[in-house]
C-alpha cells in the first residue's frame, strides 16, 4: 500500500511538472502546423494553369479561337477525375 502512495505522488509531481511543457508543445504543434500548410501551398509557377483564359462554352470558345488565332483545347469531364477517366 506505502509503494502505491509513493507511486501515485510521484505521479502526481511529475505531472505538475510537466503541465506547463505540454502547453507550450501543443503551440509549438500548431505553428508547426501552420508552418506546412504554408510550405504545402502551389508556387506561381504551379499555379501558372490558373491563367489560362477557360471558356464557358464552346460557342465562346471557337469564337476567341478565331480572334486570336489560337487552337481549342476541349477537356471534358465525367465527374470522375480522381481515377484517371476525364
Amino acid at each position: 500500500m506505502r509503494l502505491t502512495t509513493y507511486l501515485g505522488a510521484g505521479l502526481l509531481g511529475l505531472g505538475a511538472l510537466l503541465a506547463p511543457l505540454a502547453a507550450t508543445s501543443e503551440e509549438h504543434d500548431a505553428a508547426w502546423v501552420e508552418r506546412r500548410v504554408q510550405q504545402w501551398q502551389p508556387t506561381a509557377k504551379e499555379r501558372r494553369w490558373e491563367s489560362i483564359g477557360w471558356a464557358s462554352d464552346l460557342r465562346s470558345a471557337l469564337r476567341l479561337a478565331k480572334e486570336h488565332q489560337r487552337p481549342v483545347f476541349l477537356f471534358t469531364l465525367d465527374g470522375r477525375m480522381n481515377v484517371g477517366r476525364c
